[in-house]
């Protein structure tokens, strides 16, 4: 691999563990919510329904963003080699 390949592969790597950590706290968020909004009121304000679909949004926008940073994986001797 040279230093370039290395470079690109290692920046893809930090945005990958980013976008990874992202979506492991969107997760917790999400269940967080789902386990707070379970007992609440209909009349509390937001209701839990928005919470709970606010909540997924969240997840689904930062689960989709890994899967963009994973289609841009750059393709290494190592990785064609794994395959």
């Amino acid at each position: 691999m040279t230093t370039g390949s290395k470079e690109t592969f290692a920046k893809w790597q930090r945005e990958h563990a980013a976008a990874l950590a992202d979506l492991q706290e969107a997760q917790r968020a999400y269940h967080r919510t789902v386990a707070t909004t379970a007992f609440q009121g209909a009349a509390e304000e937001p209701s839990a329904e928005e919470m709970r679909r606010a909540s997924l949004e969240a997840l689904d926008a930062a689960r989709a963003k890994l899967d963009e940073v994973r289609a841009r994986r750059p393709v290494t001797t190592e990785s064609t080699e794994a395959r």
